[in-house]
């Protein structure tokens, strides 16, 4: 029994050691997770900023014929529209930006 002493207290101090490290791995991948979702929900803002520009350039040539470049913004997004025409077709580029994502979208009319 006098050589066994120290086996206890090792035995939970390496018990504690595991479990320690198996709750640090999952606070890190539940910290990289709700990145994820964040830049998610950037892109998706990013996007629909873009469709915004997109769907303005389609009506401003339906309605007046307008093929000019111009940008916007809405609420804490923007856009920016580029319009390259032939004469006979025209290629909408529309890039939309929220915080520091952007993203693009690009029609032919």
């Amino acid at each position: 029994m006098s050589n066994q002493k120290g086996v206890s207290l090792f035995l939970a101090i390496m018990i504690m050691s595991v479990l320690s490290a198996v709750a640090l791995a999952l606070i890190g991948i539940s910290i990289s997770g709700i990145k994820i979702a964040k830049g998610l929900e950037d892109s998706v803002m990013a996007f629909y900023a873009a469709n915004t520009g997109i769907e303005r350039a389609l009506y401003n040539i339906r309605k007046d014929g307008i093929l000019d470049n111009f940008s916007g913004t809405l609420e804490e997004t923007s856009y920016e529209v580029t319009i390259d025409s032939d004469g006979t077709s025209a290629t909408i580029t529309s890039v939309g930006s929220y915080r520091e994502t952007k993203r693009a979208i690009e029609v032919n009319y």
